[in-house]
């Protein structure tokens, strides 16, 4: 009842568990009129060929300039991100059987789509060199089919059509519980402080772990129905996500990380004096334990030792078994040894700050 006389943290969390995870699912890895600016010092039918292949909702052609002393002033401007540059005798190579050679420069502080552009490009480029092969040599169609190359097919399994919005929006709902279970926690326990009244519920006949008991429970009460509306109102309505296993098997693992999170939050109250403190030490710890998840960065990319300390995050086998039951349809049996990881790291956490509120507050 606390809860829910306190409007402002109820605006908040109805907020985080619908609102903001539809807005995490806008955000694509794709390109979109990415701005490109051309520099033809050709202005051959050979060089517009590619540049127009550069088309919407991928690219857009926005400058066509005469000077090269206008490229590094776009860039540095961000008016553009990529810049084509077609020498002279850009054709003339061409027709000739010689080697052509053509420049893209990028906004190198814009590394990810970058790299994510000059892949495409590159496509382009690859495709145009295929085509001379069979327009200026003039293979024939029959030549073509008995040349050998190696052909290739591509299957995504779980996500064919590779939706971005599906990953974001499961990753920010896993950081948004993780959040609200810490804070929830932290604060309730913080307040009695703040407030003065903890010390009236120390006179009580209550023993310490009734009054821990009393204040987590609620919490993590919270935390399903928070957990219920982003599912069935948010997750699979909205956005599609495919829920492939089971639904009880995930609000197990959901309860064992709620506890996790609880434990952590319980922690935080036995060193914090105020609301302001418990803030800043939730984002202390949280930060660390999300960007030590893999949903950030991929773990294979991090150095060794960090590496180990990726398996110390709750989060991660929280995502882990997320993503294989939403995605993949895996059973917990099939994915044991993280559940076990999930309650070992659970178990440890939650007992660390049992006792340490147990120390603090008794």
């Amino acid at each position: 009842m606390q809860f829910l006389r306190n409007v402002p943290l109820l605006i908040i969390v109805l907020y985080a568990s619908t609102l903001d995870i539809h807005t995490a699912g806008q955000v694509t890895m794709d390109l979109h009129n990415y701005p490109v600016a051309v520099y033809d010092r050709d202005h051959s039918s050979q060089s517009r060929d590619i540049i127009s292949k550069l088309r919407r909702p991928y690219f857009d052609v926005t400058y066509n300039i005469n000077d090269e002393n206008r490229i590094r002033d776009l860039i540095e401007a961000g008016k553009v991100a990529v810049v084509l540059v077609f020498p002279h005798n850009f054709a003339k190579n061409i027709t000739a059987y010689r080697t052509a050679q053509m420049q893209v420069i990028l906004d190198g502080s814009k590394s990810n789509a970058s790299q994510l552009a000059l892949r495409y490009i590159a496509n382009i480029v690859q495709q145009y060199n295929l085509n001379l092969t069979f327009t200026k040599w003039k293979v024939s169609k029959i030549a073509k089919d008995t040349l050998p190359y190696v052909n290739y097919s591509i299957r995504y399994f779980y996500n064919p059509n590779l939706i971005d919005r599906w990953s974001f929006c499961l990753q920010e709902f896993l950081m948004i519980m993780s959040l609200i279970g810490v804070l929830l926690t932290a604060t309730a326990m913080v307040n009695e402080k703040q407030f003065g009244t903890i010390e009236q519920l120390m006179v009580t006949p209550l023993r310490t772990h009734e009054i821990m008991i009393s204040k987590i429970v609620p919490m993590v009460c919270i935390l399903f129905v928070a957990t219920f509306i982003s599912i069935f109102v948010i997750l699979i309505p909205v956005e599609g996500i495919p829920l492939l296993g089971n639904v009880w098997a995930f609000f197990f693992v959901s309860l064992i990380y709620f506890f996790t999170v609880a434990g952590l939050g319980l922690f935080i109250s036995t060193i914090s004096k105020n609301l302001s403190e418990t803030v800043l030490f939730s984002i202390l710890v949280l930060v660390p334990i999300m960007f030590l998840s893999g949903a950030w960065v991929a773990m294979e990319v991090m150095p060794k030792w960090v590496q180990f300390l990726v398996h110390l995050s709750p989060l991660k086998y929280y995502l882990d078994l997320t993503n294989g039951i939403f995605f993949k349809g895996t059973s917990l049996f099939a994915m044991w040894r993280w559940v076990v990881s999930l309650i070992a790291i659970g178990a440890v956490v939650f007992t660390a700050g049992a006792i340490r509120f147990r120390r603090v507050f008794q």
